[in-house]
């Protein structure tokens, strides 16, 4: 398996955009995880905690002890100069006093110069927005030499960074080799920004977009949104590795949010957010219409101030919305490197009533994923797996399937004391790496078989009218939603499980590349599962492959069986809406488009989504 570099080329050609960068390539980091919050043993937590996402991009925390908002910094190193973001928050005490923060970003410079053997560099003072917990050490920063302190107001950010006409246009700061777009964004605050770094592809969004509660003054809703609707258009333009805020307050648990002032956050969400939910923002503003309205999403929520009235100290935006929560599994096992040790299925459990199983890469590189999902009365299978590939490139042998999942119902039954439920199998396309075991179950008694077909899931799903009328299965206690989805195959479609707010999506949407087969019944497709995802809690969007590596814009390409450094399996509901926003930008032209997390690719392309001529050269050897 040859590693490949995605060029930034192919995303701007696939969007038919400028091409004076195409050789650009993101300059890869990690991201931490998990973060220390303020607690609960405070002598153990540090006032900052660093992380190098790589060797010139820094981002710090403040201690929850100091603040229950314990923001977070970004500090981003050129070759002349050095820009930070904001300069953190007062210790919540009435004499509000604010730890040395100028002297530890100063000591980061000089050891990042000595690491690299370069020379000091200067350093530029921005701000996310004008607010007193990304404001509060400014003091500290004025006084010193070297410094190019830029006040958090419009007027002075536009002066700094070229900004013609605020808040339409865009600035940049030269940092010597590195450049960073300046986004006005207001809403939140008048000065509200957004920083876009062009080497890492990372975008920083302040207070606008972060896992949390993003607050909007009644008055300033459609200055909000018509920011939101910006940036959808300027990540249209560029490709973006990660959406980095100034603050965590989500939890790990969908739509649940920690109230406010909360220091020990023990399970709080991950840091970053994707390309995607920059759509889902706009989605939300574009559902409040104007109107002071509270949108709990998953990983966020827009919380309106309403004038004239006090926010609770403690305010809370979502408790889960009533979802039965389950915990993602992760450390999936692909197909190696020894497959001795690899068995051929993985069974784990979201929660003590939906299992996924992944089949293993050693039998077939597909190695696909099935949902196993109980009810009172019967469970539903999604998919029966895939046969074993043969040298001649040939499948044969199906393994034992059925048994394995009649094993699991049994010692369901068992650990519930439950009386045995009957079996539905179901598919989430008719392709043949998710029918394998098919005639294994439809030998079995107590097993209603539903082919994959559209007439044979109308039938059994009560569908009206197919693809735009929606069926539902009642496995007793749990209904599961059936949608058409056709357009990678006449027929796909997802599931929807009102329980956990899970949506299956098959291969219609799942970290890798997406086959269109027929681009016009697909993007409709798109259209109508973003039109279900507005009006539904979803969890977690639950694919059957994974084939995108850990990082932005990378795949493994088809075939590969050992995945070292995969991406994690579940999506967000932000990806659908991503989805339907890479349909519409095709115009009905079928072209290879690349986000971070999937790409759409046409039937028959080789391998992977990155055609050869936009790859880089290959590596002379020694």
């Amino acid at each position: 398996m040859k590693t490949r570099t995605l060029a930034v080329g192919l995303l701007l050609a696939a969007c038919a955009l400028a091409s004076d960068n195409t050789r650009a390539v993101l300059k890869p980091g990690t991201l931490a995880e998990p973060w220390l919050t303020g607690g609960p043993n405070c002598l153990s937590v540090p006032d900052w905690q660093v992380h190098e996402y790589n060797d010139d991009f820094y981002i710090l925390r403040e201690s929850g002890c100091i603040n229950a908002e314990k923001p977070f910094l970004y500090l981003i190193f050129g070759e002349d100069k050095a820009l930070l973001e904001d300069t953190g928050v007062a210790y919540d005490t009435p004499d509000h006093t604010v730890i040395p923060t100028a002297p530890f970003i100063m000591d980061l410079l000089a050891k990042w110069a000595k690491r690299k053997n370069h020379a000091p560099v200067s350093l530029v003072v921005i701000h996310s927005h004008s607010h007193g917990d990304h404001t509060a050490a400014d003091p500290q920063f004025k006084a010193l030499p070297n410094v190019q302190f830029v006040a958090a107001t419009p007027e002075e950010i536009q002066k700094a960074s070229g900004i013609k006409t605020w808040p339409t246009d865009l600035g940049q700061i030269d940092l010597g080799k590195r450049i960073i777009d300046i986004i006005p964004i207001p809403g939140h605050d008048v000065a509200s920004i957004a920083l876009y770094d062009r080497v890492t592809g990372n975008l920083m969004t302040g207070d606008s977009l972060y896992p949390g509660r993003l607050y909007v003054p009644e008055a300033q809703i459609g200055t909000y949104a018509a920011s939101a609707k910006r940036m959808v258009d300027f990540v249209n333009a560029h490709p973006v590795a990660h959406v980095l805020g100034t603050h965590i307050e989500q939890g790990s648990q969908s739509y649940f949010d920690y109230p406010r002032g909360t220091k020990y956050q023990p399970k709080e969400h991950v840091l970053e957010l994707s390309r995607a939910h920059v759509f889902e923002l706009n989605e939300a503003f574009v559902k409040m219409n104007g109107k002071p309205v509270k949108m709990v999403y998953p990983d966020f929520a827009v919380v309106p101030r309403v004038a004239n009235t006090t926010m609770p100290a403690d305010v809370q935006a979502g408790d889960g919305m009533g979802l039965q929560p389950g915990v993602l599994p992760t450390g999936w096992r692909t197909g190696g490197p020894n497959c001795l040790t690899i068995p051929d299925w993985q069974i784990k459990e979201y929660n003590e009533d939906f299992y996924i199983l992944r089949q293993s890469g050693c039998i077939n590189p597909e190695k696909p994923f099935l949902y196993l999902i109980i009810g009172d009365q019967k469970a539903l299978l999604e998919d029966t797996g895939v046969g074993t590939l043969m040298p001649d490139g040939t499948r044969g042998t199906v393994i034992p399937t059925a048994p394995v999942i009649m094993d699991i119902l049994a010692k369901w039954a068992a650990r519930k004391k439950h009386a045995p439920v009957s079996l539905i199998v179901i598919h989430s396309h008719g392709h043949n790496d998710h029918t394998a075991a098919d005639p294994q179950f439809q030998a079995l008694p107590n097993v209603q078989f539903i082919a994959a077909k559209p007439d044979e899931i109308q039938k059994a799903a009560g569908i009206a009218k197919w693809p735009t009328d929606i069926g539902h299965i009642d496995l007793g206690g749990r209904v599961v939603d059936v949608i058409p989805f056709p357009g990678h195959q006449e027929a796909s479609i997802a599931l929807y499980d009102r329980l956990t707010g899970n949506l299956m999506t098959g291969d219609s949407l799942y970290p890798g590349l997406l086959t269109v087969e027929d681009l016009p019944v697909f993007t409709a497709s798109a259209q109508r599962l973003a039109d279900f995802a507005s009006e539904h809690p979803v969890a977690h969007v639950l694919g059957t492959h994974i084939e995108q590596k850990a990082l932005p814009y990378l795949d493994f390409g088809r075939g590969t069986i050992y995945q070292r450094d995969e991406a994690p399996l579940e999506l967000t509901r932000a990806h659908v809406f991503e989805l339907n926003a890479a349909f519409i930008s095709l115009h009905g032209t079928m072209n290879v488009v690349a986000m971070p997390d999937f790409t759409l690719v046409p039937r028959g392309t080789p391998d992977t989504a990155y055609p050869a001529s936009l790859r880089p050269p290959a590596a002379k050897p020694n």
